[in-house]
């Protein structure tokens, strides 16, 4: 094996083994009732990152503009149109409002999709957005684990038609849990 290799390798497991760590994290919130707000979004996302977060915050969200690759391979640059702590909030909220209105699988598709496309932290926003899915599943119920989300491919989110074939994928996976 070569050394490459072997750092990959251990770079992967330290990342799995945070992400356990996180979706821990998520479920024990869910657990309590408690309801995710940035403040544990950015929690969230230094559990990834491996970052302390204490009184002196290491500022986890992006404030400057980054060039992403898609799926497709073209790549992006996204452009920072307001706060984004502001932003996630929002997504939080009507995540929060449809869940509370009884639809908690649209919440939790809709907060994923949503952190996802505003791309509010500087890394792990794809990780996060798996996180806030999970917190949803798990605070309602849904027999799904938010790592069966980030498995999935994606597609191009900004797309209807793979934000609406997602859906369907996710609905068929929690259906498919229940009957477990």
């Amino acid at each position: 094996m070569s050394e490459n290799t072997g750092s990959t390798n251990l770079m992967l497991q330290l990342q799995s083994a945070r992400m356990e760590r996180a979706l821990e994290a998520a479920e024990a919130l869910a657990d309590n009732r408690s309801l995710l707000t940035t403040l544990e979004l950015e929690r969230f996302n230094g559990i990834l990152l491996g970052v302390k977060i204490n009184d002196q915050l290491q500022d986890l969200w992006r404030t400057d503009p980054i060039t992403i690759t898609l799926p497709s391979g073209k790549t992006e640059t996204l452009t920072i149109v307001k706060d984004p702590k502001i932003t996630a909030r929002e997504v939080l909220h009507l995540a929060t409002q449809k869940a509370e209105n009884g639809d908690p699988l649209e919440a939790a598709v809709d907060a994923y999709v949503g952190l996802v496309l505003t791309h509010a932290f500087k890394d792990a926003n794809r990780r996060t957005a798996v996180l806030a899915a999970h917190y949803f599943f798990s605070r309602y119920r849904i027999p799904l684990n938010g790592t069966a989300i980030h498995e999935l491919g994606l597609g191009d989110l900004r797309d209807p038609s793979h934000v609406a074939e997602l859906r369907k994928t996710i609905e068929q996976m929690a259906k498919f849990g229940a009957k477990r």
